[in-house]
């Protein structure tokens, strides 16, 4: 009985871990949904859709609103009109569910200007030619803050103050910098990163 405590606890916290997310979507989801059906029901008898999409019309209908409204914040936060509402917003988001800068950056980080990208990603040079991953996350006039993280999650890891003519760093993408910490630095071809500078 001893012998499978340990993976029972394993599999029950794993498990809560992925439920949590999943319920809070489902939950999110829901709320949307019923405070959209009013309109949806309107739409649906204004247009007459119950005669094409049947039963499923007002369900149908409320996920084209909820679409058509994350387009237009998407396109509203990107030509900057709330620009400082969503990273505020996003970095605490980021401190409280680290595996979302991931997963938006493997969604979307191919593009060259990517929603809010308030970091940017470097290859850092150590002492003794060691090279880590890691975003600058602020700039004053004499210093840098680094954020160095543990790979392959963003929730660990380490902050640095370095002084400007004391640091030297290679620029790459965020997509770069995601994969390569997801991946444990086996995306980067680091010998071309450096080679570009």
């Amino acid at each position: 009985m001893a012998k499978f405590k340990t993976p029972s606890r394993s599999l029950i916290i794993g498990g809560l871990f992925f439920l949590t997310p999943v319920l809070f979507i489902i939950l999110l989801g829901t709320k949307a949904i019923a405070l959209i059906t009013p309109l949806a029901v309107k739409i649906t008898q204004a247009f007459g859709l119950h005669s094409v999409f049947g039963g499923a019309a007002v369900l149908i209908v409320c996920l084209l609103i909820i679409i058509a409204i994350c387009v237009i914040s998407g396109y509203f936060i990107q030509k900057g009109v709330f620009k400082k509402w969503s990273t505020n917003i996003e970095e605490k988001l980021f401190v409280h569910f680290p595996s979302v800068q991931i997963l938006k950056y493997r969604m979307i980080g191919d593009q060259e200007m990517v929603i809010n990208e308030f970091w940017d990603a470097i290859i850092l040079e150590e002492d003794k030619d060691r090279y880590n991953i890691a975003f600058i996350t602020a700039t004053t006039d004499k210093f840098i803050t680094l954020f160095i993280p543990d790979a392959p999650r963003l929730d660990a890891g380490e902050v640095r103050y370095v002084p400007k003519e004391s640091i030297n760093y290679y620029p790459i993408s965020m997509k770069q910098a995601m994969a390569g910490l997801y991946s444990f630095g086996k995306e980067i071809d680091i010998e071309t990163v450096i080679n570009k500078k």
